[in-house]
């Protein structure tokens, strides 16, 4: 009976052993991006969930636009920070789209639009760029949108200072709503293209410029709706000059009634009808980024192949550690057996 104790427990120990070795060896993967101070909420900056199926299957709180061609969007799981992940891709067609979401801010304050992963399989032919509209908008052609640098090329982390790739942007809210956009311009096609979008953030940024003067686009309507007004006289005087001058007027009753063409039929268009100059949006460079905190400065800029192989690498300098482990408890097991049964066959 107290063999059968010893084997059991020996077994046990064992077990435990081999279990926290394997843990030690499996990747972990995390969704550092969405964590505070993101003001996006989790669930829409992880997308982690989706609505709808191909070609129109996006991540939850957010909403595609299209500036031409017709891609497939759909869930897929080629990503460094947690699957899912957002596949964009087509087979031998060029396009310019993207995806937004709008969020609750602080009115006045700075903000900084980041992105975690976006990896093309052919990265020249992708560019990759973030927008902020700090009036709320969801229009990406409006003038309100301020525009990060577009980065075409290597590149999978996005979300690193120089010398690695960062096509992060800044703008400070107008509102208590901002609108991020994100943007694909793939406008060369090399067969079955595609690219894998995941963690899109909006953290605050007290460095960003100051607030822009919205532009309202009431003035152009107006404009629009004078025109037809200003154009009216110009018609009155052509119907006047049509007159032909030398038909014979009947002679009446009284000549002096005779109605006769008279200088005021010409009216001067009033100068209210000119539209007022509409101020224009000039984008205001992005400042140099600081580091995020929660990043692991060691993956940056890696690609996933990479990744892996750094903890592989780790994990094999566990692994004399682990084995030595062990060793130590398998001595220390073989010990307590071989008391036990030193001390049973003295009973005996």
């Amino acid at each position: 009976m107290l063999n059968r104790r010893l084997r059991y427990a020996a077994l046990t120990l064992f077990s435990l052993c081999w279990g926290l070795a394997l843990s030690l060896n499996q990747p972990v993967y995390a969704s550092e991006p969405c964590n505070p101070p993101n003001v996006i909420p989790r669930e829409v900056c992880d997308f982690d969930s989706f609505h709808g199926s191909p070609p129109r299957q996006l991540p939850n709180g957010w909403t595609e636009f299209i500036y031409y061609g017709d891609p497939t969007f759909m869930q897929d799981k080629d990503t460094f920070w947690g699957v899912p992940s957002l596949r964009i891709w087509s087979v031998g067609g060029t396009f310019e789209v993207g995806l937004y979401t709008q969020v609750g801010v602080t009115p006045g304050a700075g903000y900084r639009a980041s992105i975690a992963w976006g990896a093309p399989n052919k990265p020249d032919t992708f560019g990759r760029q973030l927008g902020i509209d700090p009036t709320g908008g969801t229009d990406p052609r409006s003038p309100n949108v301020v525009w990060g640098p577009e980065h075409f090329g290597p590149g999978r982390i996005l979300n690193y200072p120089p010398p690695d790739v960062n096509i992060d942007v800044r703008a400070r809210a107008v509102g208590d709503v901002m609108t991020v956009f994100f943007k694909v311009n793939h406008p060369q096609s090399q067969g079955d293209d595609l690219i894998f979008v995941d963690a899109i953030a909006l953290y605050p940024d007290e460095s960003a410029p100051a607030a822009i003067q919205p532009v309202e686009a009431a003035p152009q309507e107006a404009a629009q709706e004078a025109a037809p007004v200003a154009a009216a006289p110009a018609e009155a005087e052509v119907a006047v000059a049509s007159i032909p001058t030398d038909t014979p007027i009947p002679p009446t009753a009284t000549p002096t009634e005779t109605p006769s063409p008279t200088p005021t039929a010409t009216a001067t268009p009033t100068p209210t009808a000119t539209p007022s100059p509409t101020p224009t949006l000039t984008p205001t460079p992005t400042a140099t980024w600081t580091p995020w905190p929660t990043a692991t400065p060691e993956n940056a800029g890696l690609s996933v192949e990479q990744a892996q192989l750094q903890l592989a690498s780790a994990a094999a300098n566990v692994e004399p550690a682990l084995l030595f482990l062990v060793g130590i408890i398998g001595f220390g097991g073989a010990g307590i057996f071989g008391s036990s049964y030193w001390w049973v066959r003295r009973r005996r």
